[in-house]
């Protein structure tokens, strides 16, 4: 508490976690780190410290700091050191290139690493081998970590809820803690097998209905629209290969001979077809690496491409494009009547730093070099030092830089989020005509869904939107806690 009230670690909803149950303590301890260290030596000094005390606190808790019990608090950090240092990597890389599918497989292993091991050292047995197996016995005591990890979400929930309230909760937090090892000296259930049974099925049958019912109806074609439409894809997409390409244009109310697709690689005679909808007439082919060429000559190349184009003009952007078309737009270099924003991204909450500079970050910067590489052997194409990349995600706070500039009053404008991108954002809400309910839909796969689709024929024809249920940001509310504390601590 002392720390967060002094600014020696940032203030967000993450806090409460410090006095958690391990390992969670421990996934905490590392997502500070990897935000706050400069350089290895200072990572690497601090993690040590903060072990060591993490290990004595445990032999204490445990019944005294004798030589048995520091050696098995040791022996449990040391054991799970490796996958939680794999969920808080994950995590961090998550909101360093804006990338929700790193985000949620992160939170699902911290939840199966404290589900799983959370109950191991309150067993009393002086064996770490011992206290795993006897656990295993008693069902990994569901009976009292489930109405933990239910405390857990909630507290965190408040403190995203009502920031005010997130160091006064690190209190409450411990004594939750607390309370939870003492229950621990109480007896298991007579049928512990069955309890842990019941409630795997439980969780299969509630992810099951999740993902059964994240469709959305195909709306009713929208009536013929004037002017031209022209699609922009993000980063790492090429001619005619990413999913807004494929975006049914004609249930949008556009003829083919009305559309235009942007080319990263600039004008030119025409593009490979491949997924698109229509033929693309316009622009020179390109690949992923020219949608990593410098920011600035991004937007020149939007201009260039836009500025001859019929009116009224629709432009369609996806991703890191909504940057690009946006900084156009509101700088007015160029001038559109209409945006279609899918899957923006209102901030870039961490960064970090260039090669070899020793700034907050640079562990996690290092880290995600070397990832990015490995990735690139399995065919996903990323580089963190591109000039796109440097522009945009490296540099902290780029994103609000360029959405804090004001879009013309004559341009209307609509955001459609992601759903799963919602625990990145400490706010989804763009500074738009109209703000749709964030859809149940992976952010790559928004601009060619049905959710797109219904939302754009409503905003191009006045439509009144459909109400948006108000337990669509929930899951957000609940796991952002879980996410990284430079980001978080920007509320």
């Amino acid at each position: 508490m002392l720390l967060a009230a002094t600014g020696a670690i940032p203030t967000w909803p993450g806090l409460i976690h410090l006095v958690a149950l391990p390992p969670l303590d421990q996934f905490t301890d590392l997502r500070l780190l990897l935000s706050r260290a400069s350089s290895w030596p200072v990572f690497l000094a601090l993690l040590a410290v903060v072990t060591a005390v993490r290990v004595v606190l445990m032999a204490w808790l445990l019944g005294g700091l004798d030589a048995r019990r520091l050696r098995f608090a040791a022996l449990f950090y040391a054991v799970a050191f490796g996958p939680v240092l794999v969920a808080a990597f994950a995590d961090a890389v998550a909101y360093a290139v804006l990338y929700s599918r790193l985000f949620w497989p992160a939170v699902a292993l911290v939840g199966v690493l404290v589900f799983t091991l959370g109950a191991v050292p309150w067993q009393g047995r002086p064996r770490l081998r011992e206290a795993v197996a006897l656990t295993w016995r008693r069902g990994l005591r569901v009976e009292v970590m489930l109405p933990y990890c239910a405390v857990v979400l909630a507290l965190g929930a408040v403190a995203d809820r009502i920031p005010g309230l997130t160091v006064p909760l690190v209190p409450v937090s411990a004594v939750a803690t607390g309370l939870t090892i003492a229950m621990m000296d109480r007896p298991a259930l007579r049928r512990p097998g069955a309890a842990l049974t019941a409630l795997v099925a439980v969780l299969t049958a509630v992810s099951i209905v999740f993902v059964a019912t994240r469709g959305y109806d195909e709306p009713e074609p929208g009536p013929p629209q004037p002017g031209s439409l022209l699609i922009v894809a993000g980063i790492n997409s090429a001619s005619g290969r990413s999913v807004i390409h494929a975006t049914d244009v004609h249930r949008l109310g556009y003829r083919c001979e009305q559309v235009y697709y942007f080319s990263y690689a600039g004008p030119g005679n025409g593009q490979p077809q491949e997924d698109a909808t229509c033929p693309i007439r316009t622009g020179a082919p390109y690949g992923p690496i020219d949608t990593e060429r410098p920011f600035r000559e991004q937007v020149d190349l939007f201009v260039e491409q836009a500025s001859a184009l019929p009116r009224p003009l629709v432009v369609a952007a996806h991703s890191h494009a909504v940057w690009v078309v946006w900084e156009a737009v509101a700088t007015g270099r160029v001038d559109v009547d209409a945006l279609l924003l899918a899957g923006a991204f209102p901030s870039t909450p961490t960064g970090y730093p260039p090669p070899h500079v020793n700034d907050p970050g640079r562990v996690l910067g290092d880290l995600l070099r070397v990832a990015a590489s490995s990735a690139g052997l399995a065919g996903f194409h990323f580089d963190p030092d591109s000039p796109a990349a440097r522009d945009l995600l490296g540099t902290l706070g780029t994103a609000e830089s360029i959405l804090a500039q004001q879009l013309p009053p004559s341009v209307r404008a609509m955001s459609l989020p992601s759903a799963a991108d919602l625990p990145l954002m400490a706010d989804h809400r763009l500074n738009v005509e109209r703000n749709e309910c964030p859809a149940r839909v992976a952010h790559p796969n928004l601009p060619a869904s049905a959710a797109f689709e219904d939302a754009t024929i409503r905003f191009l024809n006045g439509r009144t939107p459909p109400p948006c249920p108000p337990w669509r940001d929930w899951g957000a509310v609940a796991f952002r806690p879980f996410g990284m504390p430079s980001g978080q601590a920007l509320r």
